[in-house]
């Protein structure tokens, strides 16, 4: 029934532009200029009026002036690739980690049958980039060496390349590094150039050295490890001499029953433990959570607060939204309400997703200990919202580095997709969600550490882990 209320809704919010007639696949294929230009003035019209952040970080006339330069920079025929790359920044200037843009299936089923991936896995450290993985087959490309330049571009300027193409919320950068740290060829393949060869300028001794690699295939270059949840639990409590650790790797329903875990049930025998074994001091890692199912957020909060608290304030959304609630959608969702000059969104009538605008409880035994939360840039969406709660509360101490998910609440909740030209699909949240939190607070950022960390270089090559070291020591030195 989900899937049948996101057609409706998506058929609702985008008829003029959604479930175009499809034609058959071939690369090459181009729109005119003038084409590719009323795709894009189609979409951005339409995200301006129904997205509900759209406007959040980027005043109107601000953001009108971009798309109008962004237009003039089409001049001739644009096939999938050309267009995607004149889109994607407009969608990431938005400034929201949930509105995502992606190629068409075939188009990406197409760039993976040939040899077109940088063989390397890269960590960048401000603007400059060290080999983290080579595939190359190469002997002499030594892990830990600075790459300058690869075809003619620097390091510098691709960064601000993908930087400005990749979508993350408000002004969030840790993220952004995440992105093209995780897995840098496929970033470097969608946002920069797809080539079957690439000239690479290292940096050796007091000189250069130039490199020619030839391109691996897709999956020559693996999933990196913090992402991968195939063979690891996501939910983990294991203990030392100075604390007991709680690993969350994800809040996902779907990810977590597939790692053959309930959350609820394995989130109360945690507390009951420690409880048990009078444990007074809790890390909590939430590194690489990239968020997932509210309720489970919101339940592992509820054990951490020791008095009545908020979790989100409200969640908002736009008029015509508000308004296309009807018919099968206002049976599962209910009926916006007019408040002043915004519309709130309701709780809904088939689930508890909806629920955690009201006053929230304490579980009757919640913890009493110190916490020690660990984050990074892709803590995001209902991850980086109970960061956010914990941190307002004062309820943990935060490690790390930003987290990739505002602080003030991010526009999620209902995603449906749209199409644009050449089948391109687009993730449009619906729902803007304004955490319980000081708002004047880390404008367009997420939540900050409070004892913060960047990691070197070496840290990547030696698989350190600083971050629970220094939540370690710290305890240790109370």
């Amino acid at each position: 029934m989900k899937s049948n209320i996101f057609l409706t809704l998506t058929l609702l919010i985008f008829p003029c532009i959604t479930y175009a007639q499809k034609k058959s696949f071939h690369p090459a294929a181009t729109i005119s200029a003038d084409s590719a230009k009323k795709s894009i003035v189609e979409l951005l019209d339409e995200l301006g009026k129904k997205h509900p952040g759209f406007y959040r970080y980027t005043d109107k006339a601000s953001f009108n002036h971009y798309i109008d330069s962004s237009l003039a920079t089409i001049q001739g025929p644009q096939d999938q690739l050309s267009f995607y790359h004149k889109l994607k920044p407009l969608i990431a200037r938005i400034r929201c980690m949930h509105t995502g843009l992606s190629l068409s299936e075939n188009y990406r089923n197409y760039l993976d049958k040939t040899a077109n991936m940088l063989p390397l896995d890269l960590f960048f450290i401000g603007e400059r980039a060290y080999i983290t993985g080579n595939y190359s087959g190469n002997p002499d490309l030594s892990l830990g060496t600075e790459v300058l330049s690869i075809n003619g571009k620097t390091t510098a300027e691709i960064k601000k390349i993908m930087f400005e193409n990749i979508s993350s919320d408000g002004f969030n950068e840790t993220l952004k590094y995440q992105m093209i740290n995780n897995r840098f060829a496929g970033s470097y393949r969608s946002i920069v150039e797809v080539n079957h060869q690439f000239k690479v300028v290292l940096a050796s001794g007091s000189g250069k050295k130039d490199l020619i690699l030839n391109a691996v295939r897709n999956e020559a270059i693996p999933v990196p490890e913090v992402m991968d949840l195939k063979n690891k639990p996501r939910l983990d409590l294991t203990y030392n001499e100075d604390a007991a650790i709680l690993r969350i790797h994800s809040f996902g329903e779907t990810d977590i029953k597939e790692g053959r875990q309930n959350f609820k049930k394995f989130i109360r025998k945690a507390f009951e433990e420690l409880q048990n074994k009078q444990i007074k001091n809790l890390v909590i890692d939430l590194r690489n959570n990239t968020g997932g199912t509210d309720v489970n957020a919101a339940y592992l909060c509820s054990y951490l607060m020791n008095k009545p608290y908020r979790y989100w304030d409200r969640i908002e959304v736009t008029e015509p939204f508000a308004l296309s609630i009807k018919g099968s959608a206002k049976m599962v969702y209910g009926k916006p309400i007019k408040k002043d000059s915004v519309y709130l969104w309701q709780k809904s009538r088939l689930s508890s997703e909806f629920d955690f605008f009201e006053p929230q409880q304490p579980q009757a035994n919640p913890y009493q200990g110190k916490v020690y939360v660990l984050i990074n840039g892709t803590c995001l969406s209902s991850c980086a919202d109970l960061a956010a709660v914990l941190q307002y509360n004062k309820r943990a101490t935060f490690i790390g580095e930003e987290t990739g998910g505002a602080y003030q609440g991010n526009n999620s909740g209902l995603i449906p997709d749209t199409k644009v030209s050449f089948d391109i699909n687009v993730n449009v949240p619906l729902l803007k969600y304004i955490n319980a939190v000081d708002q004047t607070k880390n404008y367009g950022h997420g939540t900050y550490p409070d004892l913060p960390y960047a990691r070197t270089i070496n840290d990547i090559l030696e698989k350190k882990d600083p971050e629970m070291e220094i939540a370690l020591k710290t305890i240790r030195e109370k």
